[in-house]
């Protein structure tokens, strides 16, 4: 059971798991994340209580649907929104991947499925806006580009968080289309974070994190966050949250479950700051 919160047959959080690892770069592995996620989440680790004395068990009662596998990514795509629209009525939506082209299908099946206006807060080492990688326009490394071209998000309102392995050309559009990019540094600097909207869909890649606190994802990146920094990113974030994923966990590379129980953590805090806002 997910840190102690009851399940429901009337849930006002729904899981879903997309172990999907096609177009992973580097380190195949992070079809296996959904797995590794549900085993750290369990009530056996932690309580249901949240840092800020939340209890999550008075606040959520979730379902968990399982996981949706594909052969295409056009067939994900389609059982990612049919899904979505089947369940989705304003409940909080929790997805594990999964490489991080999962959040393309999650973000607009949610998009489609409800009628408010939210933006994209987007945790990563990388700002994944390619044209296209190794001749895929929907890599991992191309997520924000597709979403903010194709309109499924307001270019203006993606925040990207923990950036540290840009390159000029992604910054360069990430400039000319009014996504902001707040680096590793600055969260180094300070972690309290402002965003221009109300509503938001947060975003985990794993790799956000320093590999010393999240070893096990499909591309490390020194020079990252720390979970403690990353934590009071969480706490600092004054929106709404409509739904989250964690994505590119990778138990492949992981050591003794750190990166699992890094993910367990953020999930954790984010459910208890979305209890205080939604």
């Amino acid at each position: 059971m997910l840190f102690g919160i009851p399940s429901s047959k009337k849930p006002n959080l729904y899981i879903l798991g997309i172990p999907w690892d096609n177009s992973s770069s580097f380190r195949r592995g992070c079809a296996e994340g959904p797995k590794a996620i549900r085993e750290a989440t369990s009530e056996e680790l932690y309580n249901s209580f949240n840092e800020d004395l939340v209890n999550l068990a008075e606040h959520w009662s979730y379902k968990d649907l399982g996981d949706i596998k594909a052969d295409t990514f056009e067939e994900l795509v389609e059982k990612v929104n049919k899904t979505v629209k089947e369940h989705y009525n304003g409940e909080l939506f929790l997805f594990l991947g999964g490489d991080h082209s999962i959040t393309y299908t999650t973000f607009k099946a949610i998009e489609e499925a409800s009628d408010e206006d939210f933006g994209l807060i987007y945790f990563d080492a990388h700002p994944d806006m390619y044209p296209e990688y190794e001749g895929d326009k929907y890599s991992h490394a191309c997520t924000v580009r597709r979403l903010v071209e194709e309109g499924w998000v307001k270019r203006e309102n993606v925040v990207q968080i923990g950036v540290r392995a840009p390159t000029r050309e992604q910054v360069e559009f990430a400039k000319e289309h009014g996504v902001k990019i707040i680096s590793a540094s600055e969260i180094y600097q300070s972690p309290r974070v402002h965003v221009p909207f109300e509503k938001a869909y947060l975003s985990f890649d794993m790799d956000v994190l320093d590999p010393a606190f999240a070893p096990g994802v499909g591309n490390p990146e020194p020079g990252g966050l720390s979970t403690r920094e990353l934590v009071e990113v969480i706490k600092s974030l004054n929106v709404e949250i409509i739904a989250f994923d964690i994505v590119e966990l990778n138990p492949n590379y992981d050591y003794k479950g750190i990166s699992a129980f890094a993910a367990a953590k953020i999930i954790r805090e984010v459910l208890g700051r979305a209890a205080k806002t939604k």
